[in-house]
């Protein structure tokens, strides 16, 4: 075949134009045809971004930030956000979109009716299809929601574990701090302890009381002292025979109500320590006391009508008076020693106190410690279930998807458009192929027939 130039080419398309017009026609009536009996596809797209810092958000704990606000900004990061992507193409996804729109099946949705799209901004873009309209917008934003609730939803296995956990905490560390506190109350009550700061400070105060009335009581005993020996010179002035240590002033029984006395005496100034005068314990101590003293006067009584001789003689007076001063001299003698050992119990117990105060100081330091640590704990807990009931919101919606009001497929214009290129290529290489073949029908016929004389002979 000869080499054929340009305008042979042109010659050959214009001389068969009318078969290159008729195929444009016949491709675009086709398109036509076929755009309007296709059903409709209508795309919509939503737009949402996962913000650079998480919706930490705290209700209880110190840290809370319920009123702080920021500006929410996308990751700038395209590595960042290719896990993102992975998710939203899953198969846990696409199945909670199936359930809400039944009449799409997962492969559908996971292959061909969406797309995803990580734009240069850094949004993400979900593409949806779907021949309604309305649905197709609906499954575009059930893919944002359910992202949303799939990625919150993640965190719930940890947080029921951490919840679970401050409850058990909670219960062993309330157990320690109760063991704590009846350690506490027990050291407190075995060692009779209210507040060691104000028994010491009532500690001080008595004892300074107690010395005074103790100097007091001595400088009694020692004028009583000499007042006995004054007497007994007069009573021996008077009776030149009667010998002082011959009389009888005192008794078994007196001396066990002045040892009953002394007793009394300490408990007295011991209650004094310990509670108030208003407490019953005190009230009927103070009565015992006043019982027995009086029971005291009555059998020194009896001592002196014993031993009355002449009561209006002078030597029966001093006798009387002498009597009476050995009495007294005993009482002051019991209230010396009983506020002397009042005196040595302060003592010791002001004694014990640095002592006692160190261990109360550990027993609350551990009592404290194990309260505190069960208040945190309850305060984690209201935070985790609080965390809990919180859905937390890991996307933020930039464009929710609306209904499209025209098709995504098929596009007439575009069709036609297409159509009518495409015709005209299949015109061109028609028209060639037409041409072809006639130049080549004398060739070929020869051919035939030689073929045909060859196999006749």
């Amino acid at each position: 075949m000869e080499e054929k130039t340009l305008l042979e080419y042109w010659y050959v398309l214009y001389s068969r134009k009318w078969i290159i017009l008729s195929v444009i026609i016949t491709a675009v009536f086709t398109a036509w045809i076929l755009s309007n009996v296709i059903p409709p596809v209508y795309e919509t797209k939503a737009v949402f971004f996962v913000p650079e810092k998480p919706d930490t958000t705290n209700f209880f704990t110190p840290s809370g930030g319920a009123s702080a606000r920021s500006p929410l900004t996308p990751i700038a990061k395209e590595d960042t956000q290719g896990p993102y992507i992975g998710i939203l193409k899953s198969k846990a996804i696409a199945e909670l979109v199936q359930k809400e729109f039944p009449h799409k099946t997962i492969q559908d949705l996971m292959r061909k009716d969406t797309d995803f799209v990580l734009t240069n901004e850094y949004l993400i873009e979900v593409y949806a299809r779907d021949k309604d309209p309305v649905k197709a917008a609906g499954i575009a934003n059930a893919y944002v929601k359910y992202f949303n609730q799939l990625m919150g939803g993640y965190s719930l296995p940890s947080q029921s574990r951490i919840q679970t956990t401050l409850e058990d905490e909670i219960s062993l560390n309330q157990k320690k701090y109760l063991d704590a506190l009846d350690v506490l109350r027990s050291f407190q009550e075995r060692n009779r302890i209210a507040n060691l700061d104000e028994e010491t400070r009532q500690l001080i105060s008595q004892k300074t009381s107690f010395e005074s009335q103790l100097e007091t009581y001595q400088i009694a005993y020692n004028e009583n002292k000499n007042k006995i020996s004054s007497t007994e010179r007069e009573l021996k002035n008077e009776l030149d025979i009667l010998n002082a240590s011959e009389l009888i002033v005192t008794s078994p029984l007196l001396e066990a109500m002045k040892k009953q006395l002394v007793d009394m005496e300490i408990k007295i100034a011991s209650m004094g320590v310990e509670y108030k005068e208003s407490h019953p314990d005190s009230i009927a101590l103070k009565k015992g006391y006043e019982t027995v003293k009086k029971g005291m006067d009555t059998e020194v009584e009896k001592i002196i009508k014993s031993q009355v001789k002449a009561p209006d003689t002078f030597h029966e007076s001093l006798r009387r008076q002498l009597i009476n001063l050995y009495v007294d001299r005993e009482k002051v003698a019991a209230s010396i020693e009983s506020t002397k050992m009042v005196l040595k119990g302060m003592q010791e117990r002001l004694s014990d106190i640095p002592n006692l105060k160190k261990q109360i100081d550990y027993l609350s330091v551990d009592m404290d410690r194990n309260k505190k640590l069960v208040d945190t704990l309850k305060v984690n807990l209201e935070e985790a279930k609080a965390q809990t009931k919180r859905a937390p919101q890991v996307v933020v919606p930039v464009d929710n998807a609306t209904p499209p009001s025209k098709p995504s497929f098929p596009v007439l214009w575009l069709n036609l458009f297409v159509a009518s290129l495409a015709g005209f290529i299949g015109g061109v290489f028609y028209a060639f192929f037409v041409h072809y073949l006639e130049e080549t029908r004398e060739k070929r016929v020869y051919t035939i027939l030689k073929a045909i004389k060859a196999s006749e002979v």
